[in-house]
């Protein structure tokens, strides 16, 4: 399959490939290219960052992720040829790797790198390899791939009005079929709504929504189905499972059942969540929206877009445990999804018949951006303003974002202690915030939750002075948790407390500079200016020409001196 790529000198490896090709025989294939051949592999943080999500669901289905990439990293690692580009920006990343000669972009037909090519385009004038299931297809550019690869268009499906039902209804007590025979029984009714009911099932590990007549439309039930193929198993998600049969008639689906409450009745202002988390700091905080935004990549991952995110859509135990729910209306392939709340929808989508066209990464990623605002500030939504227009839709419309970088101006800013949340967020936090609520600016979802790691990583490395910073509502009296940074920092190092650092709150200006992760270096034919960030191995620079003895005795020679390293803590 690969063996078309062995003439190149380098692959820059889309996460997609190790994450849908883990499980057999076209990995070792891949493997095999590096190792035969030699060559370098380029990838950037986007890469790091949704195999953590992935790590992080801990999904059956995915159980070979991690023995694979193991086995990638070191054979690259201990022959100095992995290398890391510094940006989970696609653009950005585009814009770099068009700097290395001799190299191909080697991505899948479903992953979210292939996705934003197409929305955004970018020109990138090397080759790439775009692997579907009929096989590898090349490609001379960025354009020419997306060209003949469109994303696809709503399916007709969209357009079917009539429904899937029959008289006979499905109710407490009764049998219903799934995966072509098996029973369930529906046992006491947990809930129901406007669409269905949810039923406990005599499968502990199960319940069932059973839908009212005049629900499923053979859209719906196409979304049911492929979602039911995806083989997500993990408890992350309240997916469908199976779906389920009354009389041979299609009445819903199982699903597992999720645990906790709504983030909305724990995120909604410091009386709820101190009392429901009384222990909680801002690195619980963080912890939490980094779970979150997690599971919705996991979910672009795998061709799935929420839509409709929002707080009540998903249960939250701990920091570290929540689960996504109503997932029956997410978007799949090119079945879209119906609904979608106005105060986490972009406004460019606003007056739209959601279920008459099929959402963008980007319309997502404005919905990630509430979300992380939400979640930092305990509920507060980012345009709820004091002394402002009559409606929150008003505010959103105009952009009137109460707070400004330099904290000059907190008069329109809510009561409650948010003036000062603000003021202790990281300047990387306030500024992408600032940029888009206020400018309109756009952050891809992976950029989101590398910055959220950003600030989680200084407060657990306790980079702040004043205690302050660690709390979830700064400089107020309420009943809340407070850290002794020194001691923290005494436990975190018991050599030597590490060095202070000014406080996170001092103001825009002051805020504390972060030495750079990673070591530029640059390559001896890139233009000046251009970098390509090799943040393991030492730079080798491109080699003009490359004979087949070489390649196929670089691996053994380099293996033989190189130390093992580990790629930034995946294993």
């Amino acid at each position: 399959m690969f063996e078309g790529l062995s003439n190149y000198f380098s692959i820059v490896l889309d996460y997609s490939v190790v994450l849908e090709c883990s499980n057999g025989v076209l990995f070792d294939e891949l493997l095999n290219l590096f190792n035969d051949y030699g060559m370098d592999c380029y990838v950037n943080d986007t890469f790091k960052i949704l195999h953590k999500c992935v790590v992080a669901q801990n999904d059956p289905k995915d159980q070979y992720v991690q023995p694979a990439m193991r086995s990638l990293m070191q054979g690259l690692l201990t022959t100095n040829r992995l290398h890391l580009i510094n940006t989970c920006n696609t653009e950005k990343f585009i814009e770099q790797i068009n700097d290395i000669e001799y190299s191909v972009l080697l991505l899948t037909k479903k992953s979210i790198l292939f996705k934003r090519l197409c929305e955004k385009r970018p020109e990138y004038n090397h080759d790439v390899a775009l692997l579907t299931r009929s096989g590898l297809k090349m490609y001379s550019s960025v354009a020419q791939m997306v060209d003949e690869n469109p994303l696809p268009q709503i399916s007709k499906l969209a357009k079917i009005d009539s429904y899937l039902d029959a008289d006979a209804r499905a109710s407490f007590g009764d049998i219903v079929n799934y995966n072509g025979g098996e029973r369930l029984t529906l046992d006491k009714r947990l809930s129901g709504g406007a669409e269905g009911m949810v039923f406990f099932t005599d499968n502990s590990k199960l319940v069932a929504k059973v839908y009212h007549k005049g629900v499923i439309t053979p859209l719906r039930w196409a979304k049911l189905k492929k979602l039911t193929e995806l083989g997500i198993t993990t408890r992350s998600f309240c997916i469908p499972q199976h779906l389920l049969y009354f009389h041979n008639v299609p009445i819903g689906y199982t699903m597992f059942l999720g645990k906790g409450t709504t983030l909305g009745n724990v995120f909604d202002g410091p009386d709820a969540i101190l009392e429901r988390y009384p222990d909680w700091t801002r690195l619980d905080v963080c912890e939490t929206l980094l779970s979150l935004i997690g599971k919705y990549l996991y979910l672009h991952m795998h061709d799935v877009i929420a839509g409709d995110i929002q707080l009540k859509n998903a249960l939250i135990d701990n920091s570290n445990s929540q689960c996504l729910i109503d997932m029956d209306s997410v978007q799949i392939g090119n079945l879209p999804c119906p609904v979608g709340t106005e105060e986490f929808t972009d406004p460019r989508l606003w007056g739209k018949d959601f279920s008459s066209f099929v959402r963008t990464l980007a319309d997502e990623d404005y919905s990630i951006a509430m979300l992380v605002f939400t979640v930092l500030f305990c509920g507060l939504h980012p345009y709820a303003t004091r002394k402002g227009a009559e409606t929150l839709r008003e505010e959103i419309l105009n952009k009137n974002f109460p707070y400004t970088l330099d904290n000059s101006d907190t008069e329109h800013i809510p009561l409650g202690g948010y003036a000062h949340i603000w003021e202790y967020l990281p300047e990387h936090l306030r500024l992408m915030l600032y940029r888009t609520f206020k400018e309109g600016k756009d952050y891809e979802a992976v950029c989101w939750r590398d910055a959220v790691q950003e600030y989680m990583n200084e407060l657990e490395n306790f980079k702040y002075d004043d205690p302050e910073a660690y709390k979830l509502f700064p400089c107020e009296n309420y009943n809340q948790v407070t850290i002794d940074v020194e001691e923290y920092r005494a436990k975190l190092n018991p050599q030597k407390a590490q060095p202070a650092q000014k406080t996170a709150g001092a103001s825009a200006n002051a805020a504390p500079k972060v030495a750079p992760k990673y070591e530029k270096k640059t390559f001896a034919n890139a233009p000046s200016g251009r970098f390509v960030s090799a943040s393991v191995g030492e730079a080798t620079g491109f080699i003009p020409e490359k004979t087949d003895d070489a390649a196929k005795n670089k691996s053994n020679s380099d293996a033989s001196s190189a130390p093992k390293k580990k790629f930034f803590g995946l294993f």
